[in-house]
């Protein structure tokens, strides 16, 4: 048995890609109203920032946070070591992506409208976020959890989550947008006498680079190949979608941001219209 002050959990569990940081679900008893809490956590990574990013967000489909620190880790009354941790709402174990990748291996053609269910889903929570003016910036496989029953995608781990036009902290790149690249190597040759805010408010990352991230993802359980690596037209890939499917993932892939979807609304009322 492990615990992080009072929070005691069995064993860490990858129920997300989390990468920098281990996730549990927590044993105790709530107290707090919510179903289930899990704990995140990582030796050398804080949490502080995302959590004051999602104290300041409110939607059902997204985590609420209740607590974050910095304590020894115990198994069985042992010290492990000492972890940066963030406490959690837990919403759910299923990766969007692994999910579909094992059902379209059996259906293909009975799987597209529930994939097109889901990302309806996973437009709702960012098109709230990026009313808000943040940037999730972090949109990749395993960052997407899902309610198979019903369709609904949550969205988590806001670590790397931005005001829109700032700097970012980090980036995946195999999910990355074009303006998320260009800005990473822009920062990276920015003199040291240039402020890096001037930098970042000039590129301008804004929600069109997580429609970007979105439809590669999208992509990648059409094709089951990322995008990052084909750079194809789906239907190149998998004759069996449609043209009219195709024609919107590739509008949220175009590498120019004035060219692509234009928000998260808007790809919902498409992909509403595909059904």
């Amino acid at each position: 048995m492990y615990n992080i002050g009072n929070y005691t959990f069995g064993s860490f569990k990858s129920v997300a890609d989390m990468h920098k940081s281990n996730y549990a679900i927590l044993e105790n008893e709530d107290s707090l109203g919510v179903e289930s809490l899990g704990v995140k956590y990582c030796p050398h990574l804080s949490f502080e920032d995302e959590f004051s990013i999602l104290q300041q967000l409110d939607h059902k489909q997204i985590p609420k946070a209740y607590d974050y620190g910095q304590e020894t880790m115990y198994k069985d009354n042992k010290v492990v070591l000492k972890q940066h941790f963030i406490v959690l709402e837990h919403m759910s174990s299923t990766d969007l992506v692994g999910y579909f990748k094992e059902k379209t291996a059996q259906d293909f053609q009975g799987q597209i409208e529930n994939i097109i269910k889901c990302f309806i889903s996973a437009c709702i929570p960012l098109d709230y976020i990026h009313s808000k003016d943040f940037v999730h910036c972090d949109l990749k496989p395993g960052h997407l959890l899902l309610d198979p029953s019903t369709c609904t995608v949550y969205l988590i781990d806001f670590e790397l989550a931005i005001r829109k036009s700032g700097i970012l902290k980090g980036i995946s790149m195999d999910y990355a947008s074009p303006e998320q690249l260009t800005l990473v190597k822009e920062l990276r040759n920015t003199p040291e006498n240039v402020p890096l805010e001037a930098i970042a408010f000039f590129l301008s990352i804004d929600g069109k680079s997580d429609l970007y991230s979105l439809g590669a993802i999208l992509y990648e359980i059409l094709t089951n190949k990322r995008w990052c690596e084909t750079k194809l037209p789906p239907i190149n890939l998998n004759k069996s979608i449609p043209q009219k499917l195709e024609d919107i993932v590739m509008s949220t892939l175009e590498k120019d941001p004035d060219n692509r979807i234009s928000t998260a609304k808007q790809l919902k009322q498409v992909l509403e219209n595909f059904i």
